[in-house]
């Protein structure tokens, strides 16, 4: 019997709820994360004709001590300041010129530059595919992460201050950064420097107030990650059940399915899976549609630029989903995560100029009443299942259609049929002759753990 999209929704809420309450949080590194990244593994093994796990070492605390260091750093500076003396300055300056290309790296580019200075652990993609009846002409890589974040407390705490707790900290760490370039640069004593009185000393001491809290930043409390980001895998799982049923079966189109590990801590996981299995990338035309954080309805939208608004998603790819949404009814909005928003793992295949797309659900403005993500209130309940029925709703119709059309969604007709619901509206998409590609041989797993920066054993 063919099932209907609400019955896939619910699988997926209940999957959700499950695995959380069997396992725990699943931040990367801990039993939790592996023994619930087992399950999920052997869940999608109902719905795929090969499934693997690739093993690689992440380093957690490169990103998780972030707070930590900061507040140290500041201090150092403050103090050197406050001492006022050349040497105390220059071991000031270099401690805050080092600290701050680390924050940027690390931070917003989410390198490895740091990794090694920090411990190690294993991290764990899991990999399904669904090959199509006939030749590989395509492929669609749907992406979703399984690993959870310690939890935020500025998150929970007053929210609407989130802001201005975690602005009011780095606006000082420039104030004493540029206060010991000038004084070490052009020794000039800090307070006898024209329109820079002693009192820029005080505002300094007395923001430790601000820049403490800092230290706390990041907790070691776990976050359940229910929204971010079990679901989303649930989701990626119950696409792939629709795909590999009888009556959607794919004629051209590949499906893999990637689990990643390591997102919270710079989409390591992705950056691992991207360097690990080149030929597969390379064996057809691919599409990455990647699903992270979806909670709310209302707040469902498609990303222009990820990474910290450093990196631009296919505007093509985004402009063909938001279509298909809305004959399906849904007006998605698009967006770009701002400076200092973070980042998903389909910010690191746009990065290889593979055409991505990402899907969140979630509010992006500064000032909210209610934090849900990387705090303890990320818990099933607080997921819409109408957002878990459009994300489902919309992928499948999506890959359905560049099923028929090999070359984007405006051409040929493509059928009106959807799962026992309403019916699509038809659209029309240009033909375009597509080479016939060899199918995607089984690759062998990892030789033992390699580092996600490097690849190597």
């Amino acid at each position: 019997m063919k099932k209907t999209y609400d019955q896939y929704v619910e699988a997926a809420w209940q999957m959700t709820a499950d695995i959380i309450d069997k396992h725990g949080p699943r931040v990367s590194g801990t039993e939790g994360c592996y023994s619930a990244c087992t399950e999920l593994e052997a869940i999608l093994g109902k719905y795929c004709q090969s499934v693997k796990r690739e093993s690689f070492w992440i380093h957690p605390a490169s990103l998780f001590a972030i707070g930590k260091i900061f507040t140290v750093i500041y201090l150092i500076g403050m103090i050197a300041i406050l001492i006022e003396s050349k040497i105390s300055m220059g071991i000031g300056l270099i401690c805050m010129i080092s600290g701050t290309i680390y924050f940027f790296i690390q931070f917003i580019l989410y390198a490895d530059t740091f990794d090694g200075l920090f411990k190690r652990v294993a991290g764990n993609n899991i990999i399904g595919i669904i090959e199509p009846q006939a030749a590989v002409k395509q492929q669609v890589v749907i992406v979703s992460h399984h690993d959870s974040s310690p939890v935020y407390p500025f998150y929970e705490k007053v929210p609407f201050l989130f802001p201005i707790r975690l602005f009011a900290p780095i606006l000082l760490f420039i104030l004493c950064l540029l206060l010991l370039f000038i004084g070490f640069c052009f020794r000039v004593p800090i307070g006898s420097m024209p329109l820079l009185p002693i009192w820029l000393k005080y505002i300094l001491f007395f923001g430790i107030i601000f820049v403490v809290p800092m230290y706390g930043y990041i907790s070691k409390r776990q976050s359940p990650g229910a929204g971010d980001n079990l679901i989303g895998c649930a989701i990626v799982i119950k696409l792939a059940e629709i795909f590999q049923s009888v009556e959607n079966v794919l004629q051209n189109t590949r499906i893999v399915v990637l689990l990643t590990d390591g997102e919270e801590v710079g989409q390591k996981g992705a950056k691992f899976f991207i360097k690990n299995n080149r030929e597969l990338l390379g064996t057809a035309k691919t599409i990455v549609i990647n699903v992270d954080s979806i909670y709310e309805y209302e707040n469902i939208a498609l990303l222009k630029r990820d990474r910290n608004g450093f990196t631009r998603l296919s505007k093509d790819l985004v402009n063909d989903v938001k279509m298909v949404a809305m004959e399906l009814g849904h007006a998605l909005k698009t967006i770009s995560i701002p400076f200092g928003g973070g980042g998903t793992d389909g910010g690191q295949f746009a990065r290889q100029k593979i055409k991505t797309v990402s899907i969140i659900g979630m509010p992006t403005n500064m000032f909210r009443k209610e934090i849900v993500f990387h705090t303890m209130k990320d818990r099933p309940e607080k997921i819409s299942k109408k957002a878990v029925r459009t994300v489902i709703e919309v992928v499948s119709e999506y890959i359905k259609k560049i099923e028929i059309c090999n070359e984007g969604i405006r051409g040929r007709p493509y059928p009106n049929e959807i799962l026992g619901d309403q019916p699509v509206i038809p659209t029309l998409c240009p033909p375009a002759p597509v080479p016939t590609l060899s199918p995607y041989r089984s690759m062998p797993g990892p030789d033992g753990l390699r580092d996600s920066s490097t690849g190597n054993s």
